[in-house]
């Protein structure tokens, strides 16, 4: 029998910026740290996302608590000169329903930040506003096993990636969060392995955890975010103990130790 040949290339995605504003219908607060937003709004007809770490732009207001809309130009988004420009975050647009039109989007909550503080403060009928995505990157789910690794901010790219993935697929899942309770909000899968820390500290153990990791045998894929510095000592062990190659590999920065209160997700 012929050995059949499957397509892994990634394929990247480009989008046409929109801004939109986006109105909360809800806030769930799922950890002492981490809240989920429902948005909706007649603005998010239309809305992309074909990655599932993907990010959108959100646009936090510094005062009043009303949006700044930009206006979108060849060179970019454009604020009124007279307002005080708000500060921009990137977010992975955790679950996506085209039908009811709802974005769903987790924040992980600061004492310090725009985003965090915006977050800790929101209520149903808020509005921000956002744009993109501007791209997605498509990872062909017809690989042998699929790792996923990462920190609160990889948590919703690790949920939606999850629930994209078939049932036979081998899936490795490779947490550490604050609040032990985050782990239930991964979804079931029957082939889903599990390898999660508590962080009760600042050190990560995430490196660690990978390099004891036992892969399933054939070609994979391993995605992983967090701390800038910890993705880097993943990416190593990746390479250096499980010999991935770097097309197998994505490993984002989302934050960096010394603006901790700026966390994306």
């Amino acid at each position: 029998m012929q050995k059949v040949m499957k397509d892994l290339t990634v394929q990247r995605v480009r989008h046409d910026i929109v801004v939109r504003t986006i109105i909360v219908e809800s806030v769930e607060k799922l950890a002492n740290n981490y809240v989920r937003i429902r948005f909706v709004g007649d603005d998010l007809i239309g809305f992309v996302s074909s990655g599932f770490d993907d990010h959108v732009k959100l646009f936090f207001p510094q005062q009043d608590n009303a949006p700044v809309v930009p206006q979108l130009t060849e060179n970019g988004l454009f604020f009124p000169e007279d307002k005080p420009k708000p500060a921009a975050r990137d977010y992975t647009p955790r679950a996506f329903d085209q039908k009811s039109s709802y974005l769903e989007i987790d924040f992980v909550l600061h004492e310090q930040g725009p985003a965090g503080m915006w977050a800790k403060a929101a209520c149903i009928g808020d509005a921000l506003v956002m744009a993109g995505p501007r791209g997605s990157m498509v990872v062909p789910i017809e690989y042998d096993w699929h790792l996923l690794v990462g920190d609160e901010t990889a948590l919703p790219a690790i949920i939606r990636r999850l629930h994209e993935l078939p049932d036979h697929a081998q899936v490795v899942v490779v947490l550490e969060t604050e609040a032990p309770q985050l782990q239930a909000l991964l979804p079931p899968h029957v082939n889903l392995q599990l390898v999660y820390a508590q962080r009760v500290d600042s050190q990560s153990h995430l490196p660690q955890l990978v390099r004891e990791l036992r892969l399933p045998d054939g070609e994979g894929f391993a995605w992983a975010a967090a701390e800038s510095s910890v993705v880097k000592a993943i990416r190593q062990e990746l390479v250096d103990t499980h010999g991935l190659a770097n097309h197998q590999i994505r490993a984002s920065s989302y934050w960096r130790r010394e603006d901790e209160s700026e966390k994306q997700q």
